[in-house]
């Protein structure tokens, strides 16, 4: 199993950064990889979604439920596709003025695909936080 962590001090509030993680059909527009998302079903604290991801002219598609706790969490689990596994945590702690983010990527890939997107989730995975710090500056400004 593959593990990425990254944790950055952002300055924006929990609230901010949470509403611009959760706001998951938007993603396409600035998340290397993501080509489409649609969220299926609304639920109190949890969303299911289905996206499709990839690189070139290869795609694969997949659902995932992302569950919440506003705004201090969000854990977002895959339930098919090429993925034994994939999880990604998300993780707001407010630091004064600031927000503490942390994205944890845990991922195992079965079949055909796994050669080939073992490379690209490593990649999407250690560009994940650079993508939503760029994205809040261009939603909030510079920040405080």
């Amino acid at each position: 199993m593959r593990l990425h962590r990254e944790s950055r001090q952002l300055p924006y509030t929990c609230d901010q950064l949470f509403d611009l993680v959760l706001d998951i059909e938007r993603y396409p527009e600035f998340v290397p990889g993501y080509r489409q998302t649609r969220i299926l079903r609304r639920e109190a604290a949890a969303l299911l979604v289905e996206q499709r991801v990839g690189f070139g002219p290869a795609s694969v598609t997949f659902h995932s439920r992302a569950e919440f706790v506003a705004p201090e969490r969000i854990f977002v689990r895959a339930s098919d596709g090429p993925f034994r596994r994939l999880e990604v945590e998300w993780r707001f702690a407010s630091a004064g003025a600031a927000c503490r983010v942390t994205a944890e990527t845990r991922y195992q890939l079965d079949g055909l695909w796994a050669p080939m997107l073992s490379g690209w989730l490593t990649l999407a995975a250690t560009r994940l936080l650079d993508a939503f710090a760029q994205r809040a500056t261009e939603v909030y400004g510079a920040g405080a």
